[in-house]
């Protein structure tokens, strides 16, 4: 390849490379050396061809092209996928419980599904094969989980706030979970299954539906988001995932919770009856005792 400067191909390679794009380059020149071709391929060239070789130069490059996108489409995103793992932490942090899109080492795009994460990228006319899709955390379905015993990672819920001895709303039932969810926040992670009794028999959210304005799911997790932002803190709705599935005929919610890297302590006020929290530690083996004493001493209660 050959423009207005003798080395202006070689300079596309290199800034091709310099700038970590996920393409190959092909060099198409007349004016060939085996000097020019050693240097393409050192500097990360696909292929170089002469226009001055024998047959039919464009089949040569075509069937050039269609070798790298073969390639590409095997192996060209293994620097995705070695990025995607270095940068987990922070990933898990930001787009937990998400499906991710990935080119050149950087999140282009996300979405709940994959489905509709490809859809988005299909409408910004980007190119599939430059791309790495991979899903943030994961997750056992609900069905699976409501096999299982409770545990230290593990709780159900009958409602949110549905009192069903009483057969009304009561919104104490509310501080229930809440304790829940900041307890998971302090271990190593787990997940609050609404809708479920103690048993594994199935409730469902039919009740705790019918007492919100929309009678909806999202209506329903916004409900729940709420609540952490104003009794534990907003910043820590980014550790909480909140997904739904439909069992024998009756919605199911998960509550998926992530370690907090910070202490997250919950308590009754007095008066308000409220969840009163405080992040006064990294250190998760700072004792209850400790931080009810550090509230006490310095009016942290709300």
């Amino acid at each position: 390849m050959r423009m207005e400067e003798d080395d202006s191909g070689f300079t596309i390679v290199e800034r091709v490379k310099q700038l970590n794009i996920s393409s190959v380059v092909i060099i198409l020149t007349s004016n060939d050396t085996v000097t020019d071709c050693r240097n393409a391929l050192k500097m990360g060239a696909w292929d170089y061809m002469s226009k001055n070789m024998p047959g039919n130069v464009f089949e040569a490059l075509h069937q050039s092209i269609q070798e790298a996108i073969v390639y590409f489409n095997r192996w060209g995103n293994v620097q995705n996928e070695q990025w995607i793992e270095e940068n987990r932490e922070d990933l898990e942090n930001n787009y937990w419980g998400q499906y991710i899109a990935v080119i050149n080492r950087n999140v282009i795009d996300a979405a709940d599904s994959q489905e509709l994460l490809e859809k988005q990228i299909d409408e910004r006319k980007l190119r599939r094969f430059l791309t790495t899709f991979r899903k943030i955390g994961d997750f056992r379905p609900i069905g699976e989980l409501i096999k299982l015993p409770e545990s230290p990672t593990l709780e159900y819920k009958s409602t949110l706030q549905w009192d069903v001895r009483q057969e009304r709303k009561n919104e104490d039932l509310r501080l229930s979970v809440l304790k829940t969810i900041a307890a998971f926040l302090n271990c190593d992670g787990a997940t609050l299954i609404i809708g479920v009794e103690d048993n594994g028999n199935i409730f469902g959210l039919e009740k705790d539906l019918s007492l919100l304005s929309k009678k909806n799911l999202d209506q329903f997790e916004q409900t729940i988001i709420n609540l952490i932002c104003d009794r534990i803190g907003a910043s820590f709705t980014q550790l909480v995932k909140i997904r739904f599935e439909n069992l024998e005929g009756k919605d199911v919610c998960a509550v998926d919770v992530k370690k907090s890297a910070i202490t997250v302590l919950e308590k009754l006020a007095q008066d308000e009856c409220k969840v009163v929290k405080i992040a006064v530690a990294k250190n998760p083996k700072t004792s209850i005792k400790t931080l009810e004493a550090i509230i006490a001493a310095n009016n942290y209660n709300r």
